[in-house]
Formats: structure tokens, sequence, C-alpha cells
């Protein structure tokens, strides 16, 4: 029973270390470690200058003897052993000191001294120091003048000879080295705040691993998006060049886009359960992938016949058109129709390469809560909801901004986009609790950006693949007093070839599929 508990708490230990989420962390804060680390040594460097005292060192040398010896050298090197130790004692005795002092016209002894012996010799070194040459030498010879006063009384079987008198210093012994002192300030301070990042992420209650999502959430996996890279190469990572994750995008990997269509194939499936039309993408935090995943189960959707409409309602951080790479100009400003601005006419944005339609804008708005809760938004959802399939909502995130707990009755089912390590596992099951209380469906979590590390990266699929598609579109919209006039019409085409090996064998398969829809609303 103990041993199935401590296999128990032993897996748990590892499912929460988590190197990569550790590193992102530090890397988060690299920034802040190095101008803490830099502040940290100049600092460093301002109170050890300021608190440095020059400090000057005279010498004497003597031979050391014992009395009535026959000059052997194994009694003299005892003698002198000893001798050092004894003497060290007496030159920092208050007896000779004040003898010192004295015969320097001082009320105390304004130095130190030591003894130290020449390794394997009979060789005594006298060592003062004091903050100036002259008070240095001064001392050393007051010293040499009175020591015998004392060492005779106590060490009266050695014999002191001078070899060498004092010197004067020429420079001072504790040399004041600043590059060498921030640089070690400098690095300590860097390893001691990544230690401290380190234990505060792991001790960061987030969710770490696709495992964690069951055992912590009170929601349900729908899929695992891995991470993908939004800068390709090198030369693109230098110039700060995107490469937009989307599915109409050559260069986003196979296995971020089959991921996709099996969150899609899902979603529509539990929707088509409940009868719903309206979804919900919502994150607990910004920089969750919330928009993202948004643009892409929206494309995923449409790619399957189905008549998709995408509502950016992030009014206070809109990036649906920056995701898909359009101007200013070239979408109707949402924000502005939904404060009466504007009229409503070509509010939808026909996209290229994709039948998706999008409804965005750009431009922040304050009271972006007022204008999610206006009739307006509420008729033209209601309105669209009975001329195409789905409809996908790009929510603000929950813990910043009350305007998707004003969209979430106004759905009829809702996803939550989980991060990996991010959000707080508190706050996303309280979040969960809110899509759950609301009229719509929360169908799950879909588990964002999760790093798989270098081996599962290639997926060993062995598929090169390579698609091309084509559209056409028309339309024109007039609402409300105006009246309303709907039509469009789109061609699609879409083709992927795989190969794949297996010993010497190669197979080559194609598959072209092509539809064409076409449907008049009056």
């Amino acid at each position: 029973m103990s041993s199935d508990k401590r296999n128990i708490s032993v897996n748990d230990y590892e499912m929460n270390i988590d190197l990569y989420s550790i590193l992102r962390d530090i890397w988060k804060y690299a920034l802040v470690i190095l101008l803490l680390a830099a502040s940290m040594s100049l600092l460093s460097y301002v109170y050890v200058g300021r608190n440095y005292h020059k400090q000057y060192e005279s010498t004497s040398t003597f031979i050391v003897s014992s009395k009535g010896s026959n000059n052997s050298v194994y009694s003299d090197l005892s003698a002198t052993s000893e001798m050092a130790t004894k003497f060290s004692e007496i030159l920092n005795s208050s007896i000779l000191q004040k003898k010192v002092a004295k015969e320097m016209d001082m009320d105390y002894f304004p130095g130190s001294a030591s003894a130290e012996v020449v390794n394997e010799t009979n060789l005594l070194v006298l060592k003062v120091q004091a903050d100036s040459p002259e008070m240095a030498f001064r001392l050393n010879k007051a010293i040499m003048n009175n020591y015998s006063v004392v060492t005779d009384q106590l060490i009266g079987n050695v014999v002191l000879d001078v070899l060498q008198k004092p010197t004067v210093p020429s420079g001072p012994v504790n040399k004041f080295q600043p590059t060498a002192l921030m640089k070690k300030t400098f690095f300590t301070t860097i390893v001691a705040l990544c230690g401290l990042i380190a234990i505060l992420s792991f001790l960061k209650d987030t969710v770490r691993k696709p495992k964690e999502v069951s055992r912590k959430l009170d929601a349900k996996l729908l899929q695992t998006l891995y991470h993908e890279k939004i800068y390709k190469t090198w030369k693109a990572r230098i110039h700060r060049k995107k490469s937009p994750v989307l599915l109409t995008n050559p260069g986003t990997s196979f296995q971020y886009v089959e991921d996709m269509k099996k969150l899609a194939r899902k979603v529509s499936s539990k929707m088509k359960e409940k009868n719903a039309k309206t979804l919900l993408v919502a994150s607990v935090e910004e920089n969750e992938g919330k928009s993202t995943v948004a643009a892409n189960l929206a494309l995923a959707l449409a790619e399957e016949s189905e008549k998709v409409l995408l509502i950016d309602a992030d009014l206070r951080k809109p990036s649906q058109y920056k995701i898909f790479g359009l101007n200013q100009e070239e979408i109707q400003q949402f924000g502005e129709v939904l404060n009466g601005n504007e009229q409503i006419d070509n509010l939808v944005t026909d996209l290229p390469k994709s039948e998706l339609l999008l409804i965005a804008g750009s431009m922040i708005y304050p009271n972006s809560t007022e204008m999610i809760a206006s009739p307006i938004f509420q008729k033209i959802v209601e309105f669209f909801k009975t001329k195409l399939d789905y409809i996908i909502i790009d929510t603000p995130p929950m813990s910043q901004a009350a305007d998707a707990e004003e969209l979430v009755d106004l759905a009829d089912a809702s996803i939550l986009v989980v991060r990996q390590h991010t959000a707080l596992v508190k706050d996303i099951n309280e979040t969960i609790s809110i899509l759950n209380s609301a009229e719509g469906t929360m169908l799950g979590c879909v588990y964002n950006d999760v790093f798989h590390g270098v081996a599962q990266t290639a997926r060993n699929y062995g598929y090169k693949y390579a698609y091309g598609s084509g559209y056409g579109y028309g339309n024109k919209y007039g609402y409300g007093n105006h009246g309303y006039g709907y039509g469009y019409g789109y061609g699609y085409g879409y083709g992927y070839g795989s190969r794949t090996k297996k010993g010497n064998e190669d197979k080559t398969q194609e598959s072209k599929t092509e539809r064409q829809v076409k449907k008049d609303h009056e």
C-alpha cells in the first residue's frame, strides 16, 4: 500500500516538472533579469567603492634559531613554526601595542600586525598594515624596537636575528578591482533570479501537459494544438517577419492543419447534436491564442462546405484583420456600426483564398461592454443565424473585461482556449463555471500552443503535400430601414499529395475534390 502511494506521489511530482514551462517563464522575464543584474552590478561597484580604504603593508624578516642548539635544521624549523603562532599573539597583545603607541606619541595602535613563516625555512616575516605607507613603515619600525621586551619574557629559548629591516610600501596591497567585482555580481544576480523564477514557475498551478487537463479542469479536452512557429527561418526571425498561422497558409505545418480539422469535426458534430449555430471562442487571459484558434476553426468549418461567419467581438483589442492580413481600408469598422456612426451596408468582408465571411474592425473602444450589449449586435447575430450554418464569435479575455460575459447568453455553445502554462487552474475553472451557467452549452477546452519537443515535432508523417484553391464571390448587403439583400456564389478546389516510403517501395497517392455550391437567399 505504501509502495502504491509512493508511486503516485512520484508520478504527480514528475507531472509537475516541465522544463519547457520553466524556461519559458525565465525567457519571459529575460529583459528584467538582465536589467536587475546590471543594476546590482552598478550598486555593488558604488557600495564597495565608497567603503574602499587603501591598505599599505610594510614587511621585515627575522631568522629564528633556538638557544643552545647545535645549528640543527630540524630544531630551528620547529622553533620557527612555534614562534610564528606565539609571535602573532604577542603582536596583537595590548602590552606591545601600548609600548608602540607610546613611542609614536599616539593614543592607540593605528594598524594591524601578523607574522608568517616562509615555507620550509626558519625565516619569519613580520607584516604591518596601515592606512598610509609612512604609517605602516613607522609601526613596523616601532615594533622592531620594542618586541624584545615582550619576547624575552615569554619566549626565552628562541633567538630572533633581523635579516631584513622594515621596507616602505610602494602601493596598496588591497587593490580595487571593479571589473572583476561587477562581473561576479552580474552573473551571481542572474543565477539567483533565474533560480527564483524557476521555483515560482514550478509552484505555479497551471496546466502544463495535456494529461493534466482532465485531472485539473472541470471540462473535457476537445483537442490539443501543438506549438506552431511564427518565424519559419532565422532570417525571418531577425527581420521580425511573422508567418500567419492559418490553414490557408502553405507554410503551416501538416500536423497543425490536421489537428485543427479534427477540432472542427468535433465542434461541428457537437453543435449539430445541440442544434447550435453560434459558437463563442473564449479564453481566460490574453495571448492564449484564442483569436488564432477562432480564425482557423472558422476556416476549417468553411472548408467543409459550411457557410460560416467569423465575428471579431474583441473591441478592446481587435486582431482578426491582422491575422488575415487585411488593411484597415479593406474592412468596415464593426464598432462604428454598433455605435450607429456607419450604415450596415457592406459590413461583411469576403476573405481571399477562403469561403469564410468576416465581420471585424481595427478601432479600439473603451465602452465596448455597452456596445456588445446593444440591440444592434443581437439583431446582427440573430439575422445571420437564419442565413448561415455557423457563426464563430471571437471574444475578449474573460479575466479582463465583462464583454465576454455579455456574449455568453447570446451564444448557443462555447469553447475555452487554454494555453500551456499560462492561466491559473483556479481562474480557468471559474471561467468554465461561468460558461456552464449560461444558456448555451460549454463544449470543452482546446489545449493550445503546446510544446512537444524535438523528437515529436516531425511526427513521423513522411508526408509532402501541397494544395491550391480558387474562389469567387459576389455579395451585396442592405439592412434595417434600407432593406436587406444577400447573394453570393463561390467555387472551391483543394488537392493534396502524400508520399511515404517503406523499404525500397515508393507509393504515390493523389486525390482531388471539387465542389461548387450556389444558393440564393431572398
